[in-house]
């Protein structure tokens, strides 16, 4: 039986890091664009049809997503999809070890990774107009840092990850990806062995 991860895209580095994504793993996998998370009705509904897709083909599903939107464990329920644990998706890139101390030293976190942090004019400036002073002051008030993590696969962009923090007139921290959790989640859930 196929094996299909789907996953958000942002986990689309890590699994070619872990090499799941190799020519000779009976794994497929099927990436859901990152921008969803701005939308969770739409997220929803987009991985809830890709799981009907792989349902069709006799797929067995491993869904690769944080809890991203209300009841997502219950909605996956039917169709005996099983979720990689984890609250949120950065939670995942950073490994539970990483990210629950941080989160719990600085509540107000805003994360981001190579993509949001490329698209940020696109994904959140604009649509939040946040040129605005007073609507970026209304949208990031309760935050109190950026932590951009990054990945082994990222190009360098570090600098941008500055100029959105200080944009956002925040401080930054870069945090390390860690895919130790990751490893360990897929090791269990894919039959063979394929990581």
């Amino acid at each position: 039986m196929l094996q299909r991860i789907i996953a958000c895209e942002v986990f689309k580095d890590a699994l070619a890091y872990l090499k799941v994504d190799r020519p000779d793993a009976p794994v497929a996998i099927s990436y859901l664009p990152s921008y969803l998370h701005l939308r969770p009705n739409d997220l929803k509904k987009r991985l809830l049809e890709r799981i009907s897709r792989s349902r069709v083909d006799q797929e067995r599903i491993i869904c690769l997503y944080g809890q991203c939107f209300a009841g997502i464990d219950e909605a996956l329920r039917p169709s005996c999809a099983v979720r990689v644990p984890g609250g949120h998706c950065f939670e995942i890139l950073l490994g539970k070890k990483q990210f629950t101390p941080l989160i719990h030293a600085q509540p107000g976190t805003f994360f981001m990774e190579k993509e949001l942090v490329r698209n940020f004019k696109t994904l959140c400036s604009d649509p939040l107009e946040l040129d605005d002073p007073q609507m970026r002051q209304w949208y990031f008030e309760k935050y109190s840092q950026v932590v951009y993590i990054h990945q082994p696969l990222d190009p360098d962009v570090r600098d941008q990850a500055r100029a959105v923090a200080s944009f956002l007139r925040l401080p930054l921290k870069v945090a390390e990806a860690d895919y130790t959790d990751l490893r360990s989640h897929l090791g269990k859930l894919l039959c063979p062995k394929s990581i």
